[in-house]
């Protein structure tokens, strides 16, 4: 368990770089608990997204004037110093007369079992920023320094703000303190033990997933509990036999991320289950939300050597605003047809189950020294994971899970035909008319799929009341209660 909290934690750090031996604050965490998880200690601040006050990205930290004088106090973590230098930047509005910031250095004391605080403390000084005139307050650099005799030296570094004025606030942003990040989250933000770190990316041997590799540190999946299911149905925008498993595939993927809580690498695994449809189809993933150019390099995709798709230098496809994957174009790349007249491949309970294989892709945002993109933990969730299916080589053809949005190769004039109920608003993308039933499901942890031609509301009994409710009943339909499932009518290639 506390191998899993501090990796959490340390994907919450997107502010520090411990790979260039600093500690940086710039204020784009969204909330000051996130801080506090970190062992960041903000008193007197808030965060502010206001123009007025925003010195750099989305939101700055600020402290606001009361009563002709506010005060904010802010102390780091627990830091090894080095270089010896301490730097930030500061921006008071219109309404401040002005900021002064005292800084100070707070040693470690092994006798404070608390929270390690010595009571002595080292003065570096004290800055002043006054505003001048009526215009708007640009951003000033204050700077302190240290003696190089300190460097290697356990210390807080703290930071107090006094503000003077009637009102208004003083944007704080960019904060930068050499050294390396040396607190424990999991241990009461007190100093770490003296690291056994084997390749010197400055995370423990026992808390590192690569302890063998500088460039790797953490495992974090987005299917926690084990592989997921995805089931399609590929008469879309027609209704179909509602059997869905058109394709059945299990998936699992994992975001590795390196000492300072950056992405990467996202490794992709696919066991590709059953097929029952008639067609050619492949699949494909979009990740939403991340630019192409973030992207290294794709391997482990399985394309045929005519393949209707285009592809980048990375591996990624062509001519999508988002990072998209074609994992396989053709399912014949992925399952062997039992031949015979069989129905499908491992949907027909005549024919003998094919052997099923996993494979396995990688999406490299980082390899090595080489980066391509910076991508922090929280910026690649399950709402940026969108899969779809490709219907029998055409590429306009695309099913994706109810309410995601296509990607730039999509046949827009199907919309709205037959079944379909997508009308541009994007929770109704791939949403029938009748109840808005969908074409493709998202099913957490691996389940047995349906027969060929047998409807799905007949294998999971609580299918159509979950789906017509919006998921609001049943969210459970898929489990294995009692009065939830036909199990004659399922089928469970793995």
């Amino acid at each position: 368990m506390k191998k899993l909290l501090f990796s959490f934690l340390l994907g919450l750090v997107g502010f520090q770089s411990i790979a260039q031996n600093e500690v940086e604050n710039d204020a784009e965490l969204s909330s000051l608990k996130d801080y506090f998880y970190t062992c960041w200690s903000l008193d007197g601040f808030s965060l502010s997204d206001d123009s007025d006050h925003v010195i750099e990205g989305k939101q700055s930290f600020i402290v606001k004037a009361s009563e002709n004088q506010g005060r904010g106090d802010m102390k780091s973590p627990w830091i090894k110093l080095e270089d010896g230098k301490v730097e930030l930047e500061v921006k008071p509005t219109s309404e401040i007369e002005k900021t002064t910031v005292y800084a100070l250095l707070l040693p470690y004391d092994s006798e404070n079992k608390e929270n390690g605080e010595s009571k002595d403390y080292i003065y570096l000084g004290y800055s002043t920023v006054e505003h001048k005139g009526n215009s708007a307050t640009k951003a000033v650099k204050v700077k302190f320094n240290y003696s190089n005799k300190l460097i290697g030296e356990l210390f807080k570094v703290y930071l107090v703000f006094i503000v003077e004025g009637d009102e208004g606030a003083t944007a704080v942003d960019n904060l930068v303190i050499q050294g390396q990040y040396y607190s424990d989250p999991s241990a009461g933000c007190l100093p770490k033990g003296e690291l056994k770190d084997a390749d010197g990316d400055g995370v423990a041997d026992d808390e590192d997933d690569y302890p063998d590799d500088k460039y790797k540190a953490y495992n974090n999946y987005l299917t926690p509990e084990g592989a997921a299911t995805l089931m399609f149905e590929d008469l879309w925008p027609a209704t179909g036999d509602y059997d869905f498993n058109d394709l059945v595939l299990d998936y699992s993927i994992n975001r590795v991320t390196d000492a300072s809580g950056e992405i990467v690498e996202v490794v992709i695994d696919l066991l590709p289950r059953a097929a029952g449809a008639g067609y050619s189809n492949g699949f494909g993933i979009e990740f939403t939300g991340i630019s192409p150019d973030q992207v290294y390099k794709v391997v482990g995709s399985k394309i045929k050597s005519n393949s209707i798709h285009e592809f980048m230098d990375n591996g990624l496809e062509v001519g999508n605003e988002h990072a998209t994957i074609i994992a396989f174009d053709d399912v014949d790349n992925v399952l062997t047809h039992p031949g015979g007249g069989a129905v499908g491949i491992n949907t027909d309970p005549n024919f003998p189950m094919q052997p099923v294989e996993k494979m396995q892709i990688t999406m490299y945002i980082k390899d090595g020294d080489n980066a391509k993109g910076h991508i922090k933990l929280d910026e690649l969730k399950m709402d940026n994971f969108n899969p779809f299916l490709i219907v029998n080589q055409k590429r306009g053809v695309e099913i994706h899970l109810p309410g995601k949005t296509p990607t730039a190769h999509v046949d827009k004039s199907l919309f709205g035909t037959k079944e379909d109920n997508s009308n541009g608003e994007k929770e109704a993308y791939y949403r029938g008319k009748d109840n808005g039933l969908p074409w493709a499901l998202n099913v957490s942890g691996s389940i047995p799929y349906m027969m060929n031609k047998e409807s799905i509301t007949t294998g999971y009994q609580m299918f159509y009341k979950w789906a017509a409710t919006g998921g609001e009943a049943y969210p459970d339909w898929y489990e294995d209660k009692e009065g939830y499932r036909i199990d004659k009518v399922l089928l469970n290639a793995k």
